[in-house]
């Protein structure tokens, strides 16, 4: 199990040609893939193709074509940062634990709209021995009280 606060304009664009092999290397290059100015590619590259996201306050259920049209019209993702990571290890599986903390400019001309969320990332281990997205789900934090 690992804690850690990390930021996605502190790590690296993955390289589209990288296949990441650990569940860190998976992380970091998912969080700075969300920032690129055309995330698609990216992360279609780290998504399982029978990948399921659960998200949003009314409970999305998404494959991956669905999920990444979604996330498109969203607008673009300027910062993740991630807080209280846990990763738990299975065999070829990790389970990724964490709070998120995104800003999304929904409308181009206006300050990003910060969304904080509690994540879960399923990573599985291919044949070709990459790790690749099989499970997301986020849920949105409200304010205390």
């Amino acid at each position: 199990m690992t804690t850690a606060s990390t930021a996605a304009k502190d790590r690296p664009a993955p390289a589209s040609s990288s296949a990441p092999a650990s569940v860190e290397e998976a992380e970091a290059a998912w969080l700075a893939a969300q920032t690129l100015p055309d995330p698609e590619p990216a992360l279609r590259a780290l998504l399982h193709p029978d990948c399921v996201i659960v998200h949003s306050a009314v409970g999305h259920i998404h494959g991956v074509d669905d999920w990444l049209e979604y996330a498109k019209r969203l607008g673009r993702t300027s910062q993740v940062d991630t807080y209280d990571v846990t990763v738990q290890r299975f065999g070829t599986t990790a389970v990724v634990s964490c709070l998120q903390e995104m800003r999304v400019a929904f409308v181009p001309d206006l300050p990003p709209f910060v969304i904080q969320a509690a994540v879960t990332r399923v990573w599985v281990t291919d044949d070709s021995g990459r790790r690749r997205l099989a499970h997301l789900q986020l849920a949105r934090r409200l304010p205390p009280g």
